[in-house]
């Protein structure tokens, strides 16, 4: 919050609530909290989230790079589905595009309005 804004001034304010320091809290390392949540975040979805990489490489304009990438990203995917960790996201996909495919009255796929 500023104060004296209107005449030119600006000083910060703190905050209204006198909150006395924690040495607890103030010994943590956020730095490392927030590397081990992005961490442990990656795997996850690297593990159960693996055929969504191979389908954004096949969107992908065909360069060398992402050729290079298929091979292993196709692997990953392959074993993670032979481990059955896709499975929730198979569930998940099927669901969704049933949802998509539903159509009312006499719509029909393509015209404005529908997906």
């Amino acid at each position: 919050m500023t104060v004296g804004a209107e005449r030119g001034e600006i000083a910060e304010v703190g905050s209204p609530v006198v909150v006395p320091p924690d040495e607890a809290v103030d010994a943590r390392r956020p730095l490392g909290w927030t590397t081990g949540v992005i961490l442990v975040a990656t795997l996850f979805l690297a593990i159960f989230n693996a055929g969504s990489a191979t389908e954004w490489l096949d969107e992908q304009t065909p360069t060398a790079t992402i050729e290079r990438l298929r091979a292993p990203v196709e692997g990953w995917s392959r074993a993670t589905a032979a481990l059955h960790a896709d499975a929730a996201r198979t569930h998940l996909r099927r669901w969704w595009q049933a949802l998509r495919a539903a159509r009312f009255g006499d719509e029909r796929p393509g015209e404005p309005g529908t997906m």
